[in-house]
């Protein structure tokens, strides 16, 4: 369904379709998180920024893919803070991902920690490219 573009002509077949296609999609999301298919990670500093690990080296054994490089979920559920989460599927983070990937930067978190891990940080204007851009449908 086309929704580029604000057309102010009111069509009650295509909004009622247009409603339907979310309910759908919202559909699938509760039916994945009844199914465990959704990875849930928080942003503890409440800066707007999303983290995505891609690697972790636990007990300095050597780096290994994690987080979005091997997660089995559909779903990628980030919490900016209590009762405000965003929500997107794991596909599309990972379109988004490669459609970025030389303007992205990877960064370390926990250097210091047994278990470093590597990753991207998106910052809110990223984010909300992640949400709105066509190019990761």
């Amino acid at each position: 369904m086309n929704t580029g573009g604000y057309d102010p002509r009111f069509d009650f077949t295509v909004d009622l379709d247009f409603g339907h296609e979310g309910e759908e999609n919202l559909i699938m999301f509760f039916r994945a998180v009844e199914g465990g298919r959704v990875e849930v990670k928080a942003d503890r500093y409440r800066n707007g920024r999303m983290a995505v690990e891609t690697q972790q080296n636990p007990a300095g054994r050597g780096w290994k893919d994690s987080g979005i490089n091997v997660t089995e979920a559909d779903w990628w559920a980030y919490r900016f803070a209590p009762d405000a989460f965003v929500i997107v599927s794991v596909r599309r983070l990972k379109n988004f991902l490669r459609h970025n990937k030389d303007l992205l930067n990877k960064r370390n978190f926990a250097a210091n920690s047994d278990n470093p891990a590597k990753g991207f940080i998106l910052y809110p204007e990223q984010v909300t490219d992640l949400l709105t851009n066509d190019i990761y449908d």
